[in-house]
């Protein structure tokens, strides 16, 4: 069973959702899912069996403990079979800086366990998550901890500020427009998106465009991929092919349309894409 649950309002901003994966021993579940560079992050608490995490171009590697599976830049495989029982928290781009006083850059493509990131105070978290029945009590134990970890600071508000104006500009923005709105030098920027996003400003644009492209793919059966090539501010079609190979592991044309119609309402074409659902060569 999947499911996803909506943080409390404050938290809303920064946690994108709370989301739960589970089966028994006796209804067993086979999850299997391309998970796309998007920025974001995940804490995973797993409960479960072990999973196999894949990052394309290496080997597998299991993964058994609740974990960050931070920012990523490269996409990655994840399998699981068996009795699954899986808590998350997907974080907004620059959703996780303010729950965390370290620079997140320092995790970009790392999984790390969950006491190194926040502490031992998520060490109890954990254990009550383990005992919760139901989304709702999990949801409220997610809420009280994050709520009372968040804190603000002037840079983490700024960026938020810049990397919405590049998420609302589909990433075709210029980076001395950046400077001047948030009144700093380029070096500046690049440290706040570096501290506070995990990747440079223009890493980031790189992205957001990727995702507009992917989403326009997707949800379209009837495009073309020089019209989203266009459309996205991709300069030549080779340029777009590249920079989708390298976000998604697999050519464009693979995603026209690939939105499954039975998939949950609230499914998230950009995130994640499950073994069940049909792929397309």
């Amino acid at each position: 069973m999947y499911q996803l649950s909506k943080p409390a309002a404050h938290l809303a901003p920064y946690i994108e959702h709370y989301w739960f994966v589970s089966a028994t021993e006796a209804t067993p579940f086979d999850l299997r899912v391309d998970v796309y560079v998007d920025a974001r992050a995940d804490l995973v608490f797993n409960f479960g069996v072990p999973y196999t995490r894949t990052v394309l171009g290496e080997r597998p590697r299991l993964q058994q403990a609740s974990n960050l599976d931070a920012q990523r830049s490269r996409p990655i495989q994840i399998a699981q079979q068996g009795a699954v029982d899986i808590v998350g928290v997907r974080f907004h781009t620059a959703g996780l800086s303010p729950f965390v006083s370290l620079p997140i850059v320092h995790w970009t493509d790392r999984i790390v366990p969950i006491d190194q990131v926040f502490g031992v105070d998520v060490l109890p978290v954990e254990y009550a998550l383990r005992r919760a029945n139901g989304t709702a009590e999990k949801t409220q134990i997610l809420d009280a901890y994050l709520g009372r970890r968040l804190q603000l600071t002037p840079a983490k508000e700024s960026v938020q500020v810049l990397k919405a104006r590049i998420e609302a500009e589909g990433g075709r923005v210029r980076m001395d427009e950046l400077c001047e709105a948030g009144r700093i030098n380029i070096r500046q920027l690049d440290r706040l998106f570096r501290s506070h996003v995990g990747f440079t400003p223009k890493t980031f644009a790189r992205i957001v465009r990727f995702q507009q492209a992917l989403s326009l793919l997707r949800t379209d059966p009837g495009c073309t991929l020089a019209a989203v090539g266009a459309a996205c501010g991709y300069y030549d079609q080779p340029h777009f092919v590249r920079d989708f190979k390298t976000y998604a592991g697999v050519a464009p044309k693979a995603q026209v349309g690939y939105f499954p119609a039975d998939g949950p309402a609230d499914f998230s074409p950009n995130v994640v894409q499950f073994v069940q659902d049909p792929r397309r060569e």
